[in-house]
């Protein structure tokens, strides 16, 4: 708190009446890039008509969001981590409670709810399986997204060795991800 103070030409005693502790000042930086986020995906779902076409480029939109705001992107997940979490839900009555708690929680919820009604409306326009149920496939897409966004450093190395990108295997993945979603013709 010290250094950040310093770095805003605050005293620490001012920047604490902005924030409560240190997880509230972690929880507003992190919401922050949750709201770029958010942004990014309304942007990258505008031109798309089809609930299948919007997941597509939903997730290319999050793989260029963790490339462009790698900063936030590392942020975000690390606030994912059992210790926030717990401190997401204290009460009001502990040190550690996060003032920014709710507004985090509403943020991801409308994340959510974005890939939801995208599954949902591809199962009514007949570009997704009609048999998926659209909370457990996002649920599934998610943490499958998040594996092909954030490659290990060895798999980083293993595709570099047979001459594969981040961008080709991205693609790749994506297209294997919505060939198991879409509706078989």
């Amino acid at each position: 708190m010290d250094d950040i103070a310093g770095d805003l030409e605050l005293s620490k005693t001012t920047l604490y009446l902005y924030f409560k502790n240190k997880p509230s000042l972690y929880f507003a930086v992190v919401i922050e890039g949750v709201v770029i986020l958010r942004d990014t995906f309304k942007n990258a779902e505008k031109s798309e008509t089809t609930g299948l076409g919007k997941l597509m480029s939903i997730i290319r939109a999050y793989f260029d969001y963790s490339q462009i705001h790698s900063d936030y992107y590392r942020l975000n997940l690390s606030a994912r981590v059992p210790r926030f979490m717990k401190m997401l839900q204290n009460d009001e009555n502990d040190d550690t409670e996060i003032e920014n708690a709710e507004e985090y929680i509403v943020l991801k919820k409308e994340l959510l709810d974005m890939l939801t009604n995208a599954v949902s409306l591809g199962i009514n326009d007949g570009t997704i399986r009609k048999d998926l149920d659209p909370i457990q496939t996002v649920m599934f897409l998610g943490s499958t997204i998040e594996d092909i966004v954030h490659l290990s450093p060895v798999n980083q190395l293993l595709l570099e060795t047979y001459g594969i990108t981040a961008e080709g295997y991205l693609q790749h993945s994506i297209d294997v991800l919505l060939q198991g979603l879409a509706r078989k013709n």
